[in-house]
Formats: C-alpha cells, sequence, structure tokens
C-alpha cells in the first residue's frame, strides 16, 4: 500500500514537473531561455531584443515578397514568379496563371483575411514540371538535396506553396505597413537592375531615428548602431539577393518609441511584462519543486523493502542485465515511435507545426525517464540476488575466458567473425561495383564474381554445418542408447573428425567400459547367488542331522527338567536356523530371478481370503482382529499361485508378529485403473524409525532388538516375487501405520495369448 502510495506521488511529481516545463516553454527565449525574467525592465530585456529580432527578420521577409509580387505597391498579376521546365519546354508562371491554376484545383485566398480557402476539387491534370526559379524563395535550391529528382514537383503543390506565400505577403503587409506603430522602420536594398527597393512605414526616419527610445541603424559599410541590449543576432543575416552595398547613407533604421502611443503588440509586451515575469517565477517554482518531490520519491520506489523480505525476483530480472536494458531500449523506442505517428496524425489538430519538435523531444525526454527508472528497480533487485552484475552476459565472458574451454569458444567465435566479415565485405564490394556499372563493364563482372563468391562461401558454410549438425545428432542417439541401457551401443569413428571425433571415442570408450563394469557386476551377483545356494545346501546336511537327533532326544523319558529345557531350545533354534536357510536360498533366486513361475489365471479375492484363514489362530494368539474386504465379482490376475501365496503368507505374517496387540488388521482387495491390488494395513507395535524402502532390503526388522524369531527376508523376498511376476510391492509409514500394496495387472485376453508363446510358463 505504501509503494502504491509513493508510486502515485511519484507520478503526480512528474506531471507537475511537465505541466512546469510545458509552461515556460512559452516564455523562453531562443538560445537564451528564461533569463531575461532577471531584466529591470521590458526594454532592457530578451525578449524585447528577440521582438526586435523577429522584426527584422519579418520586415527582410517582406522585402523578398514586396519584389515577388509588388508593383507600385499593390500585387501585380502580370509578374512572372516561377520559371520551370516541362516536357515541352520552358515554362513561366505569372501570379495570375498561379491564381488561375489554383481555383481550378479548389484552392482560392479569402478576399478579407487574405487565408487559404479549400473549395469542391475539379478533376485537373495534376502534371509534374522542372522548378529552375522561384521569385518568392531566393534559397530554394540550396535547401534540398541534388540529384536527378532536383526541382520536380506537381503542379498542385506549386500553386498551394504559391498561395502561401501570397497569403504570407499581406499577413507581413498588414503587420509592418501600418504607420500608426510604436516599431517604425526604414530598409533599402538593391534589386536586380541595381534599382532601390524601400520597404518602410515611416517617412524620413534618418533624421529623427535616434531620437527614440531604442534604436538600430546599419550603415552600408555594415557598421551598427543600437542601444537595444542585447543586439538583435539576425541583423546581418538576409538576403543575399538584396545586397546592401552601393547605397548611399543608412540601409536599415529602426526606431521602437518607448512611450508606447499606440496599442500594438510592443505596448502589450509592456504591460504583460511584469505578470509575465510573476508567472515563469511561478512555473519555475512548479518545476523545482516537482524536481524535489520526484526524487524524494524515486529512492524509496527503487529501492523496494519487499525485495529483501520477500526475495521475489521478477521475469525481467531473469535475464541479463545487457539484454534486458536492449529490450527494453526497444520497447522505448517502439512506444516513441508511436507516439510520432499518433503527433503526426493528431497533434496538427491540437498544436501549431512550429510545437511539434517541442513535444517531440518532451515525450521523448518522459520516455527516457521512465526507462531508467525501471533499469535502477531491476539492478536494485539484481543486487540482492547476487549482485547486480552477477547475471550480465559481461561476468559470463569473462568466466568464459578464464574456463578450460576457452580455446574451443575462441575458435567459434573466430570461425563466425571470419565467416561474416567475409559476407560483409564481398556484399560491400559487389553494391559499390554495382553501383559504378554504368561506368565499365569491369564493374558489372566484378559485381557478379563477388556476389557469386559470397555465395559459395554460404553454402560451404551450410554444408559443413550440415554435417556437423547430423554427427552431433547421432552423437544424441548415442547418448540416449546408452542411457535407456542399450550400453553395448557404439559408433563408427569414420566421417567424424575435431571435437565430434573426440566425442565419439568418448562415447565408445563409456560403452565398453559399461558394458564390461555391467559383466562384472551381474558375474558377482550370479557368484553370490551360487555361494548362498551352496553354503546353503551343505548347511542343510549338517542341520538336519541336528535336527533329527533333537527328534530322538524328544522321544527318550528323559525326567531331568533341565535336560528338558536344553532340548527344547535345541528345537526352536534348529528350526529357525532351518526357516533361515530355506528363506535365504528363495531370497537369492528371487533377487537373481532364477525361479520357474507357472503364470495362470487367479481370483485375487479368493487367495486373499485362503491365506487370511490360514493366519487365524496366530491372529487370536495375540488378540489381533482380522477384518479382509474382497469385492463380490472375482478379481482376475495372471501370477504364479505358489509363489503369490508366499507373497501374502510373508504380509500376513508380518503383520501377526509385529501388529500392536489387542488392534485390527484391516486388508482389501480392488481394482484401480487397470490394477488388481491388494492392501494390508496395521498398527505396529514398536515405533518404525526406518524408510519405506529400506524396509524391502534383506535382514531388515526395523528397531526391535532384534528379539523376533524373523530372518529379515520376509519383504525382501515378497517384493522380488512381485516384481517377477509383473507386479510391484509399495511400503507406506505414517507414523506408527505400516500399509503394504500389492500391485499386479488385471486379467485380459492378451495375457493368454503371451503365456501361449512363452516356453514352459518359466522365468
Amino acid at each position: 500500500m505504501k509503494r502504491s502510495i509513493l508510486i502515485i506521488l511519484h507520478i503526480l511529481a512528474m506531471l507537475l514537473v511537465l505541466a512546469g516545463f510545458v509552461s515556460l516553454r512559452d516564455y523562453s527565449v531562443r538560445g537564451r531561455g528564461i533569463s531575461w525574467i532577471n531584466s529591470s525592465s521590458f526594454e532592457d530585456s530578451i525578449r524585447f531584443s528577440e521582438m526586435v529580432s523577429s522584426d527584422i527578420a519579418g520586415i527582410k521577409r517582406l522585402a523578398v515578397l514586396k519584389k515577388a509580387f509588388e508593383t507600385d505597391n499593390s500585387l501585380d498579376e502580370e509578374k512572372t514568379i516561377v520559371t520551370a521546365e516541362s516536357m515541352n519546354g520552358g515554362i513561366v508562371y505569372t501570379v495570375g496563371d498561379i491564381l488561375t491554376l489554383s481555383k481550378k484545383f479548389g484552392y482560392t485566398l479569402d478576399n478579407d483575411s487574405h487565408s487559404l480557402v479549400v473549395n469542391r476539387v475539379s478533376d485537373v491534370n495534376n502534371y509534374q514540371i522542372r522548378v529552375t526559379y522561384k521569385e518568392y524563395d531566393p534559397y530554394y535550391f540550396q535547401n534540398i538535396v541534388p540529384g536527378p529528382s532536383q526541382g520536380v514537383m506537381n503542379i498542385r503543390d506549386l500553386c498551394i506553396e504559391t498561395l502561401r506565400s501570397i497569403a504570407e505577403y499581406y499577413s507581413l503587409k498588414a503587420i509592418y505597413d501600418s504607420p500608426e506603430s510604436n516599431f517604425q522602420y526604414a530598409a533599402y536594398f538593391l534589386t536586380d537592375d541595381e534599382e532601390e527597393l524601400v520597404v518602410s512605414n515611416a517617412e524620413d526616419l534618418s533624421s529623427s531615428v535616434q531620437s527614440y527610445g531604442k534604436y538600430l541603424v546599419v550603415s552600408s559599410d555594415y557598421s551598427v548602431t543600437t542601444n537595444i541590449v542585447p543586439q538583435p543576432d539576425n541583423i546581418m543575416q538576409g538576403i543575399n539577393d538584396f545586397p546592401y552595398a552601393d547605397l548611399d547613407g543608412n540601409v536599415l533604421e529602426i526606431g521602437i518609441d518607448t512611450m508606447y502611443l499606440y496599442a500594438d503588440r510592443y505596448r502589450a509586451a509592456a504591460d504583460s511584462f511584469e505578470g509575465y515575469i510573476k508567472n515563469a517565477y511561478y512555473y519555475l517554482a512548479m518545476l523545482i519543486g516537482g524536481a524535489v518531490l520526484m526524487l524524494i520519491t524515486l529512492v524509496p520506489i527503487v529501492r523496494d523493502s519487499d525485495v529483501a523480505k520477500t526475495g521475489k525476483v521478477f521475469v525481467m530480472d531473469r535475464l541479463p542485465l545487457e539484454s534486458m536494458i536492449l529490450i527494453l531500449a526497444f520497447g522505448a523506442v517502439a512506444v516513441y515511435g508511436m507516439f510520432r505517428i499518433g503527433l503526426y496524425n493528431f497533434m496538427e489538430v491540437l498544436a501549431e507545426e512550429g510545437s511539434w519538435n517541442f513535444w517531440c523531444k518532451t515525450a521523448k525526454m518522459v520516455i527516457v525517464y521512465i526507462f531508467c527508472v525501471v533499469i535502477l528497480c531491476s539492478m536494485y533487485r539484481r543486487s540482492y540476488h547476487g549482485g547486480v552484475f552477477y547475471n550480465s552476459l559481461l561476468r559470463r565472458g569473462m568466466l568464459a575466458l578464464a574456463d578450460d574451454s576457452t580455446d574451443m569458444i575462441w575458435s567459434t567465435v573466430a570461425g563466425y567473425g571470419l565467416f561474416m566479415i567475409v559476407n560483409a565485405v564481398c556484399i560491400g564490394l559487389g553494391v559499390w561495383c554495382s553501383m559504378n556499372a554504368m561506368l565499365s563493364r569491369f564493374y558489372v563482372f566484378a559485381a557478379i564474381m563477388l556476389f557469386v563468391f559470397a555465395g559459395a562461401v554460404d553454402i560451404a558454410v551450410y554444408v559443413l554445418l550440415y554435417g556437423r549438425r547430423k554427427q552431433r545428432a547421432a552423437i544424441n542417439k548415442a547418448l540416449k542408447q546408452i542411457s535407456g541401457g542399450n550400453v553395448a551401443y557404439t559408433i563408427d569413428e569414420e566421417g567424424y573428425s575435431g571435437g565430434e571425433l573426440e566425442a565419439v571415442r568418448s562415447i565408445n570408450s563409456i560403452s565398453d567400459g559399461l558394458s564390461h563394469a555391467i559383466s562384472e557386476q551381474v558375474r558377482a551377483d550370479r557368484l553370490k547367488a551360487d555361494l548362498i545356494t551352496n553354503v546353503s545346501h551343505d548347511i542343510k546336511t549338517p542341520l538336519t542331522s541336528i535336527i533329527n537327533y533333537v527328534d530322538l532326544l524328544k522321544r527318550e523319558n528323559i525326567e531331568d527338567e533341565k535336560i528338558k529345557e536344553y532340548i527344547d531350545v535345541l528345537d526352536r533354534k534348529s528350526a529357525r536356523l532351518k526357516n533361515l536357510t530355506e528363506d535365504l536360498v528363495e531370497a537369492s533366486k528371487a533377487s537373481s530371478g532364477n525361479i520357474k513361475l507357472e503364470m495362470r489365471r487367479l481370483d485375487m479375492a479368493e487367495l486373499a481370503g485362503q491365506a487370511g484363514g490360514e493366519f487365524d489362530d496366530k491372529f487370536a494368539k495375540r488378540n489381533l482382529e482380522f477384518n479382509l474386504s474382497v469385492p463380490e465379482e472375482p478379481v482376475y490376475i495372471l501370477a504364479d499361485g505358489r509363489h503369490l501365496w508366499r507373497v501374502f503368507e510373508n504380509l500376513l505374517n508380518n503383520a501377526a508378529k509385529y501388529s500392536m496387540e489387542h488392534t485390527r488388521i484391516y486388508a482389501d482387495v480392488r481394482k484401480e485403473n487397470g490394477n488388481c491390488i491388494f492392501s494390508i494395513k496395521n498398527i505396529s507395535q514398536d515405533r518404525l524409525n526406518i524408510s519405506p524402502d529400506e524396509l524391502t532390503e534383506r535382514f531388515i526388522r526395523g528397531d526391535v532388538s532384534r528379539s523376533t524369531e524373523g530372518s529379515g527376508l520376509g519383504l525382501s523376498i515378497a517384493k522380488s516375487l512381485t516384481t517377477l511376476m509383473g507386479g510391484k510391492l509399495v511400503i507406506e509409514i505414517d507414523g506408527d501405520l505400516y500399509k503394504a500394496n500389492v500391485i499386479l495387472p488385471e486379467y485380459n485376453e492378451e495375457m493368454d495369448e503371451a503365456q501361449k508363446n512363452e516356453p514352459n510358463n518359466t522365468i
């Protein structure tokens, strides 16, 4: 919430700065800003000098337009103003010709305001001409790019341009020809035929010009006499078509009556000067205050405390620093481009054309500022996740240079750089030769050869990269084969070179090593199983004798109770050793897969019920209640009945030995997702401090001090037998709750077909 308020305040401060900046634009003077607000009076201000400078430019422009359009102080429609060339030869246009053509295109000048009026457009042929001279625009050819199309324009655009110049002529006459003005002037020029042209609104100004409050005089030797400070900077800037040379006396005389007897623009500016200063200070204070508020709110916005607390990472922060800056820069350029499109489509309705450049600069400034704030926020967040430059391309490049694989990296970069240089040089020279193809046939031939050479290099590089790509695809295939278990997979080394050849050799070495390791492992497992089987077989013979002799002793009429007790212990221990030996052999066979399976269709529910019934006495002995839930319909599976019985027996035996007395044992048989599941769960008498995976390992019985008669092989045997029959045994432990699930695929007819093709139904 606090951060949202800060962001809102920051946006308001930015709008305040923008409003102050936009407002001060109207108070600034070109090249001098708002420094004029320190002036003591309007006549001593830069604003006054700027107005005089603007008027000097106005009267010089009026002189050009008078020379172009006027005869005897009135518009002359017979004056030639444009010379041009067309397909039919040279052509000249007078003022009257342009006015007539403009009417055909639907453009006229209003009789009162002399502004451009657009009427209904007639169907007129808008042909093109090459303009060679414009009387109202002496600098025409200096402002366009030389070339074959220099001066070419259509007649409609020429008419519009000329009408606007005529409208400007009337506008300037209305401003500067009136004698009732505080601004009095007289300008003298020489025309092309060396006749003197006078532009003035005062008679005999030379004798009294210095009596005005402010004056400016330029003599024929270009010396300037004035009390206007600062001096206007465009006094000598003018029109070369009106040279000052060879004129007697002064060539420019200006006097401004600072008493302001007439109500014109000078008096209006003088009257509002003090108010202008106050407004300028007000807007300057608004700009400075907004800037200070922006700075105050910017710091906590960038230093987002939530980053340190939550450690959240934005998507843009995951990008390399340089990539993030580049993407944001492209986004800023795109936004600015859309703004310019909107500006030129809509701003012409809202603002004058002269202010468009200002609005473009303002928008650019705002976009760049937002761009910088977003980057600062991201850099601050990055400082909490390894550092500002931790995730940067520069750091990665430096780490790459320090890596052992630098040689390979540099060779790749150098190869790609050479490829780009060859293409750039060939295409550049080819384009240059194409541009000079008109000079000689040699350039045509050279351009063709350069483009062919560049194409040949590209094709060669493509073929090379394609071959490398095929080799890498083969290497990836080999890796997938080996990771999938096909450790004997190898690749033919023929046709490989460089790094790919080394990779192939390494893969083949890995394949050979894995095959050897797996063979050794299989051999070791086989030897281990044989050892267990042989040792168990060797133990059985003396163990059988011990059991038989113990049985004989039990049949003797021995009255000594001590001896009877010893015989009972021998009987129990020998029976346990026999069970352990049998379980050990069976576990060894089950883990190695050396067991004959007779797979038949069985009803899991019926088999579970029979197995549960066998343990009723054991359950009753420990006060356990066995609850079995089975569905009414058969639950058919494909399994070996004898070995599945052993699985159920081991699970039920575990439940009978390790369940807490006076508790219930729950078992059920169900179908689920194409599988048949036998599930049994009980509450353990002792704490289960072992993981489910460890319980299915050999000789694991939990933390019960090994006081029970179990061998620790029951679950391991059950798991191996279930796996051999195509199922799995899943053990779950939740506190003291123990749960075992035997999962086998549900029987279907396809299993019968598979069994028929299995020889002797054995594994």
